[in-house]
């Protein structure tokens, strides 16, 4: 089978290589679509550090072809032919973190041996309990988001976002949109921060109540006069930029919530006096990938039709333009882009 594997910083090279087996209890995928995450981009620049050779990708979706013989036996809704989305991380259901809920976390989830990533081949096995079914209605590469769009969900769990609440999206990137997407399925309204006019514009197409340019226009003020002197009940900071977390806490009225979702290249102290947290009363949190059970829930509000991320959808490439694929997604004039298995 065919497979991008990066064997060097900014060296990815499609091989032949062989076709995966599987046990009893996996399927074998077929897969169509792999978007070009973050993770993706920071592997191939060597800003995340890998052991060499890797097959990249873990948004993906695709096709089941093979069924491990135990497979009927705790899911009968897996079969040749089922369409899935795949959680491409797997987690050994037996540390601290996975039998307190906290999957997300697992402690063996990235040791050497463990089967991970992988969206960049043709074919990828997985344990059955990394499928998830999802209906006719549901595009493929629709299907593709159900990871990220599962993080998002992780994410405003973690700052406990409630119906009719104020929320503050630093940052309108790709994740940035889909927490827009995802928070106003949750009912919120959403003010929305980026200092790209374009990004600006596609995020007040999708909804949202607010956009705001940080570096033009006083962001905590707006805020403020917009939500009667308090400032947001909510925030989620998307971009790595030293400004963007500190506007956070600018904006975010007492009694609120701040996640910082974003990673960073270096070491970056909290951008606030303590006392700020201390009598202003705000919760600082971080979340870190998803669990089953947000992804889950997002492949469902994906099959309801009440999160759509086909506007976030910019560019499609094969294999033969993996590459070229990869620098675009590197582009802050692209939201996601594909890998085609097809094409």
């Amino acid at each position: 089978m065919k497979a991008g594997v990066l064997t060097a910083p900014e060296r990815i090279e499609v091989q032949e290589i062989e076709k995966p087996g599987i046990g009893i209890r996996d399927v074998l995928v077929k897969l169509h679509y792999c978007g070009i995450c973050t993770l993706e981009q920071r592997m191939y620049t060597g800003q995340m550090k890998m052991q060499y050779p890797v097959i990249p990708g873990h948004e993906a979706s695709g096709v089941i072809e093979e069924v491990g013989p135990e497979v009927a036996l705790v899911r009968g809704d897996l079969k040749p032919g089922t369409r899935v989305a795949l959680d491409l991380v797997s987690r050994c259901g037996e540390c601290y973190y996975c039998r307190t809920g906290a999957s997300n976390l697992c402690a063996n989830r990235f040791k050497n041996g463990s089967r991970i990533l992988g969206g960049f081949g043709e074919y990828r096995a997985v344990s059955s309990k990394q499928a998830f079914p999802v209906s006719e209605a549901l595009s493929l590469e629709a299907a593709a988001f159900a990871e990220p769009v599962a993080c998002c969900i992780r994410s405003l769990k973690k700052i406990g976002l409630s119906l009719a609440e104020d929320l503050l999206i630093v940052g309108a990137g790709p994740m940035g949109m889909m927490h827009l997407l995802v928070g106003m399925c949750m009912g919120a309204r959403i003010f929305l921060s980026d200092p790209d006019t374009e990004r600006l514009k596609t995020a007040s197409r999708l909804g949202a109540f607010l956009t705001i340019d940080p570096v033009r226009e006083d962001l905590p003020a707006i805020v403020r006069e917009n939500t009667e002197g308090r400032g947001v009940d909510a925030c989620v900071v998307t971009s790595p930029a030293h400004a963007a977390l500190q506007s956070a806490f600018q904006a975010t009225a007492p009694n609120g919530r701040v996640n910082i979702y974003t990673a960073y290249n270096e070491k970056l102290p909290l951008p606030t006096d303590a006392n700020c947290i201390h009598r202003s009363e705000i919760l600082v949190t971080g979340s870190e990938g998803r669990t089953e059970e947000d992804f889950l829930q997002a492949v469902r509000l994906l099959m309801f039709g009440k999160v759509d991320v086909t506007p976030l959808i910019s560019r499609k490439v094969p294999f033969d333009g993996l590459e070229e694929g990869i620098r675009a997604a590197l582009s802050s004039s692209t939201y996601r882009v594909l890998l085609d298995h097809e094409s």
